[in-house]
């Protein structure tokens, strides 16, 4: 590779935009599978995505490795990637994994939620090249997943905890601040997260959509959320430091992983790292171009064209710092020296909000949980962004 020739692309998203319902608080794209089902629609959109993963892959110019070439780090994601047919899903993982071919230490991540999982098939998908799986439980508890839409049973949840502990990677999704919760139920997520023996935790602050924040005004009053960030505010600290004590190091702002075994692709997107997206709503950027695909199903299989954005120089400096200094590994300094305001820097490393060493720069641990106002007050916004 010369000079002049873009890096290698090495890491792979794929989105399944389909559920078994659509939970009242999400706000990725998702759809019910049953109705695409029927119509015949999942089938075309699994062809879809192949036909799409060879046009993106042959057109690259070099920068995306073709068919057969090693990607580092494939996430299938969704949706429930899990909720596809067997027929269907089983042979797209195959396929997926022969991209890795090659790959001296590959990871394949792969969503699931309870009920659509077991241990035959996570058996029939590492086998064919899964090395860890992601599991949305959001709450042990009946109350609050009924808070937030879920449908999912406690036995279906008990179901795949049995199932996930012959996965030799794998992560739990917990929610916090959910309307009604309480500390007790907060404390409880996380022991039984932890006593399920995860390498990973996930504990997400609940975003309040227009859509899902009207919802719970209607039910539980006109303060319900202004309640919820408060208990947040109140007692995250704590959540984070029971996982800490459990051995999960807070290596990013919602992100928690016994030490070696963060999620690869994950960080790959906090430090910059150039991505490929497939499938209906997925985000790539490659080269300096950022492709959003058309979000729903019927657009994307319609073939509508994705959204395309320049970014400049500038704009990706600025996303590197944004993204990087919500980790604990934070950013080196002078690469993103020319976005940041050199008075608020001073200020900040002043109060002991930002701390500078060994030419990096990294948000005090104590201020991850306000980690947007104090990246907000340190970052120049670019012209035209």
């Amino acid at each position: 590779m010369t000079e002049s020739e873009p890096a290698p692309v090495q890491h792979l998203y794929v989105h399944i935009p389909f559920c078994r319902s659509r939970c009242s608080y999400c706000d990725f794209a998702s759809e019910p599978v049953g109705p695409h089902l029927r119509a015949g629609r999942v089938a075309a959109y699994v062809d879809r995505l192949r036909n799409e993963l060879q046009e993106r892959t042959a057109a690259a110019g070099g920068a995306v490795p073709p068919p057969g070439a090693p990607f580092e780090t494939i996430y299938l994601g969704g949706g429930t990637p899990t909720v596809l047919p067997e027929d269907l899903l089983l042979p797209l993982v195959a396929e997926l994994a022969a991209l890795q071919t090659g790959v001296a230490r590959p990871e394949f991540t792969i969503e699931a939620n309870p009920g659509t999982i077991d241990g035959r098939l996570l058996d029939q998908l590492c086998v064919r090249g899964v090395t860890r799986v992601s599991l949305g439980v959001q709450s042990f508890a009946p109350a609050p997943r009924a808070a937030l839409g879920r449908r999912t049973g406690q036995d279906e949840i008990e179901a795949a905890l049995r199932a996930m502990g012959a996965a030799r990677e794998w992560n739990i999704d917990l929610v916090f601040g959910i309307p009604g919760q309480t500390w007790a139920d907060a404390a409880a997520d996380i022991d039984v997260a932890v006593a399920a023996g995860p390498t990973h935790i996930s504990l997400y602050d609940l975003t309040y959509t227009p859509g899902y924040a009207g919802r719970v005004a209607r039910t539980r009053g006109a303060g319900a959320q202004e309640a919820a960030g408060a208990f947040t505010e109140e007692y995250l600290p704590a959540a984070v430091a029971r996982l800490a004590a459990a051995g999960y190091l807070r290596y990013e702002v919602s992100n928690f992983a016994l030490p070696g075994h963060e999620c690869r692709h994950n960080l790959a997107y906090w430090r910059g790292e150039d991505y490929l997206g497939i499938g209906a709503s997925a985000v790539s950027t490659v080269d300096g171009e950022r492709r959003t695909s058309p979000v729903s199903v019927a657009a994307y299989l319609a073939g509508e064209a994705p959204a395309i954005e320049v970014l400049s120089p500038q704009t990706r400096l600025w996303e590197r710092a944004m993204l990087g200094l919500r980790t604990a590994e934070g950013v080196a300094l002078a690469e993103v020296a020319a976005v940041l305001d050199a008075g608020a820097l001073t200020r900040l490393l002043g109060q002991d909000c930002l701390r500078r060493r060994c030419g990096r720069l990294r948000l005090n641990p104590a201020f991850l949980d306000v980690s947007n106002a104090v990246i907000s007050a340190l970052l120049v916004t670019p012209e035209g962004s």
